[in-house]
C-alpha cells in the first residue's frame, strides 16, 4: 500500500513510488533530488518530511524511509 498524497507547488501529483507501483524504499529518491531545480529540491525535501510519516508503509520501512529523507534535507 503506498500513500496517494498529492504534493503541493505547480503540479499535484502522488508519491513518485506510488505513480511507479514500488516500494518508496526502493526508489532511488537521492538521484531524483539531485536533478531537480533548487527550489523544487527544498519542496520534495519538505513534502517527504511532511507526507511519508503518514504512509500506511512507514510503519513497516521507518528505516529505510528515514535513511531516504535524511539523505536529501
Amino acid at each position: 500500500m503506498h500513500n496517494n498524497t498529492k504534493a503541493e507547488g505547480n503540479a499535484k501529483r502522488p508519491c513518485p513510488a506510488y505513480e511507479q507501483k514500488i516500494g518508496c524504499w526502493e526508489l532511488d529518491w537521492k538521484t531524483m533530488h539531485a536533478s531537480l531545480p533548487e527550489d523544487q529540491k527544498k519542496m520534495m525535501g519538505e513534502w517527504m518530511k511532511d507526507n511519508c510519516p503518514k504512509c500506511p508503509v512507514y510503519g513497516n520501512h521507518q528505516s529505510e524511509i528515514d535513511t531516504k529523507i535524511s539523505a536529501i534535507t
